[in-house]
């Protein structure tokens, strides 16, 4: 009999299948797997989510051409306070007296406190795709990747024609802003440079490079605040793809092998709409990334998937904090984490993929499995599966299993059939499944050779 570990997550060598280990819609803490929240419905706007934020004590979103603010974070309820044109995603960046809203590739927007929505009509904006706020100025990178420029203090909407500002040591095409640590960063094709904004600098020259302080990864999409850091995909320049986090002075690579095959099946303009967010679940810190048909969810320097109940890439869609609880933005929907397994009311599949190796590679016979598995606490009888493998790839039948009733704690999961569960030759790759509005967290698997 041996006690397994259960794996840390997404990971593996595509061309040796037996090293492939899998974590779906659940994470790895030290040791134990945690099912991840369901997303309850609140309200269905019948119009596309667009981005959301914080504001003022409010939480709003925009959704088609309306910015709403959400009025019952019970029922969804919400008012519409202003008209945000066109149709990309939004990026937004919080003042001392009012919000800046920005549609990529489109107009901009001040927000005050008022709820006044203000059309930025200064002849030096251009469209921009990302914007920040660093010592009351408000920093815009332009779509076409040409010079940052900078508002007034206090003024989002005020530009000077001498407030444009460049990533002069690797010329490139700018991408994105941020304010890390009250640094301000920008990210182009092909590295990021950091700027300071020194007490007492005019406005000709609110900004100043910090030598030696480029970057050399390029940025591509999905930039996301993150325990005391920021993430972002990207690459070295003229290499792979990957998803990198940023340290004093480099970028090291936080995605595996596995994640960077996946992400090397996407061109950069499909990387370019990965959305990333970021939760607190329990006391555990996760980081998500969505592509066009993936998602994945990042902890402690491992990984896992993230679906939704069809299979496809998980609903969570853009998430923010407010008021304790995470609300999410997602096509028509409004919705918050909650502690159920279902996203809008379709149950998501939880899964565990692992796999024993005999010493030696000895042959074996696999006499019974047991899931250690949470037991007693979901309010009905749910199942689930398990499935075998020779060689990680190919898999037997459905083998399911009942688990406990509420109050039933000491139920087992254990799979024991006459004749055993097959005869291996040194390897057998398992696979756990659910489909149940069930709590899959879990401790160990046993499996009696």
């Amino acid at each position: 009999m041996a006690d397994i570990d259960l794996p840390t997550g997404f990971d593996g060598t595509l061309e040796l299948p037996r090293t492939r280990r899998t974590l779906v819609n659940c994470w790895n803490a030290l040791g134990k797997t945690i099912s991840r929240p369901g997303i309850d419905e609140l309200n269905n706007t019948g119009k596309v989510a667009r981005g959301n934020f914080v504001w003022n004590d409010n939480l709003y979103q925009v959704i088609s051409n309306d910015l709403i603010r959400i009025d019952s974070v019970v029922t969804g309820a919400y008012t519409v306070v202003g008209t945000i044109a066109g149709f990309e995603p939004i990026d937004t960046a919080i003042g001392f007296n009012h919000a800046v809203i920005i549609v990529k590739g489109g107009l901009g927007y001040t927000f005050d406190k008022t709820e006044t929505l203000t059309q930025i009509t200064s002849p030096q904006f251009v469209a921009s795709n990302s914007v920040d706020h660093i010592n009351g100025r408000f920093v815009y990178i332009p779509s076409n990747g040409d010079p940052a420029f900078y508002s007034d203090v206090g003024a989002g909407g005020t530009i000077q024609t001498a407030s444009f500002f460049d990533a002069e040591e690797l010329p490139d095409r700018n991408e994105v802003t941020f304010n890390f640590r009250n640094t301000l960063y920008i990210g182009g094709t092909d590295s990021f440079e950091l700027f300071l904004n020194p007490p007492g600098a005019t406005d000709s020259l609110a900004f100043q490079r910090l030598q030696n302080g480029r970057i050399p990864n390029g940025y591509i999409g999905g930039i996301l605040e993150y325990n005391d850091t920021f993430l972002f995909v990207g690459r070295e320049k003229d290499q792979d793809f990957g998803i990198y986090r940023i340290d004093q002075g480099s970028a090291p690579k936080i995605s595996n092998e596995a994640i960077d095959t996946i992400l090397s099946t996407y061109t950069i303009d499909q990387l370019k709409e990965c959305v990333s967010a970021r939760f607190k679940w329990h006391g555990y810190d996760i980081a998500t990334f969505t592509f066009v048909n993936h998602a994945f969810g990042y902890l402690g320097g491992y990984w896992f998937e993230l679906k939704d109940g069809n299979g496809d890439p998980w609903e969570g869609g853009y998430i923010t904090q407010f008021n304790g609880k995470y609300y999410t933005a997602y096509s028509d929907k409004i919705g918050v984490l909650s502690d159920i397994y279902n996203d809008y009311g379709v149950n998501f599949e939880q899964g565990i993929d692992m796999a024993f190796e005999a010493p030696n590679n000895i042959d074996f016979t696999l006499k019974n499995a047991i899931l250690h598995m949470s037991q007693g606490y979901n309010d009905a009888v749910g199942s689930v599966s398990l499935r075998l493998s020779h060689d990680n790839v190919l898999y037997g039948p459905y083998f399911f299993r009942p688990t406990g009733a509420k109050g039933q704690y000491a139920n087992q999961l254990k799979w024991d059939y006459p004749g055993g569960l097959g005869y291996y030759r040194g390897f057998v790759g398992v696979s756990f499944r659910s489909t149940e509005n069930i709590n899959f967290s879990a401790t160990k698997v046993t499996l009696n050779v």
